[in-house]
């Protein structure tokens, strides 16, 4: 699927894989890439000389997250395979299951561990709760004149966010996309698995900086906001850990944010 056809505004119920197959509209795992490496960014998204890296880590996470969000669609997007990742059986399951996240009977194991913790936090799930699932949002926006526009709501990005704006005519139109794990009516919530202890500040903080989540708290606060009738005041990390089995919010503080939108601006 390509961006010719694409409104900008709101998605429910859009398909993950739909959403990741539309081509030529760029993410914050994209933008990431730009911002480490222009030259990688460009033989991975562009040339597509770079192949795509598949990771049992990753299915794990989806087994999570589905589990958590929309445990509805566990038996639809998701499969337990009883074996190893590997020999006939483990290609035939695979057949069968196209289109699914595959995980073995231990890495369910360790889903699960994570679903429990993220299940006994209290203020995790009352958070949760109060949010709409897997909710995409579109975007086109304009650089031009060095600094980056939102032509169809007036609007020019600043330190401290977007501010309203004479929008130059012309200039490079990008499309941007953005996919919540669970989106509140003032805050973003993105669900993390991970190692080492979960209530452990700093080992969190290494993470999000480690990992770039600050550029992508960052993009989804302004990008959905910009969409949105009014900003949202709040982007929350759910921090699950496969170690330690616990789990606890984080919420960016304004230096995260600020960071992560230097960043995503410089990338874009």
């Amino acid at each position: 699927m390509d961006s010719g056809g694409l409104k900008e505004g709101l998605v429910k119920d859009l398909p993950s894989n739909t959403y990741h197959g539309i081509a030529g509209v760029f993410s914050s795992s994209q933008l990431k890439d730009a911002f480490k490496n222009i030259k990688f960014f460009h033989q991975k998204n562009i040339l597509k000389t770079v192949d795509k890296v598949e990771s049992s880590a990753f299915d794990v996470g989806t087994y999570f997250h589905t589990e958590i969000l929309e445990p509805d669609k566990v038996k639809s997007e998701c499969a337990v395979f009883e074996g190893i990742r590997r020999g006939e059986k483990w290609e035939t399951f695979k057949a069968a299951n196209a289109g699914k996240a595959i995980i073995t009977k231990s890495e369910h194991e360790t889903a699960m561990a994570l679903v429990e913790a993220t299940r006994n936090s209290e203020i995790a799930m009352n958070r949760i709760k109060r949010c709409e699932a897997e909710v995409s949002g579109f975007l086109m926006l304009r650089v031009a004149e060095g600094e980056i526009f939102v032509p169809s709501k007036k609007l020019v990005l600043s330190k401290g966010g977007w501010a309203k704006a004479a929008v130059p005519n012309k200039g490079t139109d990008i499309w941007v996309k953005v996919r919540a794990d669970a989106k509140g009516e003032t805050f973003v919530l993105d669900l993390k698995s991970m190692t080492g202890d979960a209530e452990d500040p700093e080992t969190v903080r290494q993470a999000v900086y480690k990992y770039g989540y600050d550029l992508s708290a960052a993009f989804y606060l302004d990008i959905f906001s910009a969409i949105g009738d009014k900003a949202l005041s709040e982007f929350v990390w759910t921090f699950a850990s496969k170690d330690y089995v616990n789990c606890k919010n984080y919420i960016a503080d304004e230096d995260v944010i600020l960071i992560g939108r230097h960043k995503w601006r410089k990338a874009i």
